[in-house]
């Protein structure tokens, strides 16, 4: 691992805090923690696929200083508990239910990757508390269709979907003990760690690369293509949504995950939207370029009026 990445100044890993489990929708159980001020101005953060909150590390403390920063596993993820198929729309459900949580004033919602698919979902599909809510929104690194049109290569990813991605996804969910066994292989053997850099830019250290892998192992492999089967049959629909509050669309330069086209075109189609493109950032670029994203989410948060 040590070709792959650079040495460490202030390392990130999957360290916990004081949180505690909530009753979420049909039936769920949701992990939330909850970091500082009591009185300020309330950051939910809502995590990508294939990670749990620990991957906010860097963000709980470079913003919880200023904010009170919330952050949540996804259900079937980390320490949560799904008690059903997986879908964006449940997950909205209990992401309602998270807010309900960060208290009676209007909240202000950060979502990675599918983090951001969420918040549009919680938008399309519960608009009047979509309004009364949210303050704002940060979408990080995300899109607003099939992620699979958005990513780099589309035409053979969708290509690949029906022969390729799809029998695959359902071959994880039916032999899980096999699979979540490869899992573990490919991560001892490094491979999953080489496959996990290609989310990262040149910026990329020993412990962010860790980190990342550590949770894409350790997560359940039918959780895990549950839900990439349910982001193949996303688009974000038209109607009232993420538009209709101040939104900062945060795009990575070099991001093969989700192109940068993807974040311009939700901002662009936003009266209140606007895009700000972070340098030599790719997927995971909110780890690797941590200031730059931080920084740009406490400029935002501020700006918003009470």
């Amino acid at each position: 691992m040590a070709l792959l990445a650079r040495a460490d100044v202030d390392r990130t890993s999957a360290r916990r805090g004081e949180g505690e489990m909530m009753a979420g929708a049909d039936g769920d159980d949701l992990y939330v923690e909850s970091t500082g001020p009591g009185d300020a101005p309330a950051l939910v953060l809502t995590h990508g696929w294939g990670m749990d909150s620990t991957i906010w590390d860097y963000a709980k403390r470079d913003l919880s200083p200023h904010l009170r920063v919330v952050s949540w596993d996804l259900p079937g993820l980390g320490r949560s508990r799904l008690r059903g198929p997986v879908s964006l729309s449940r997950m909205a459900d209990n992401l309602r239910l998270i807010l309900d949580q960060a208290g009676p004033a209007p909240v202000i919602l950060v979502g990675h990757s599918i983090g951001g698919m969420i918040i549009q979902t919680l938008a399309r599909d519960h608009p009047d508390t979509f309004q009364a809510r949210v303050r704002g929104v940060v979408l990080v690194n995300t899109t607003h269709t099939n992620p699979l049109k958005t990513m780099v290569a589309p035409g053979l990813a969708q290509a690949l979907r029906w022969p390729v991605l799809e029998p695959l996804m359902r071959l994880a969910i039916w032999l899980e003990p096999l699979a979540r066994l490869a899992a573990w292989q490919s991560y001892l053997s490094g491979s999953a760690h080489l496959a996990q850099r290609l989310g990262f830019g040149r910026c990329v250290t020993h412990s962010q690369l860790q980190h990342v892998t550590l949770l894409a192992t350790r997560n359940p492999p039918g959780v895990l293509a549950g839900g990439n089967l349910a982001m193949f049959r996303w688009e974000a629909g038209a109607g009232t949504r993420v538009e209709a509050k101040p939104l900062l669309v945060l795009a990575g330069e070099v991001d093969l995950v989700t192109r940068a086209e993807a974040g311009a075109h939700i901002a662009r189609t936003a009266p209140q939207g606007r895009l700000t493109l972070v340098e030599n950032a790719n997927h995971m670029g909110f780890l690797e370029r941590r200031e730059a994203y931080n920084s740009l989410i406490l400029e935002f948060a501020r700006s918003l009026p009470a």
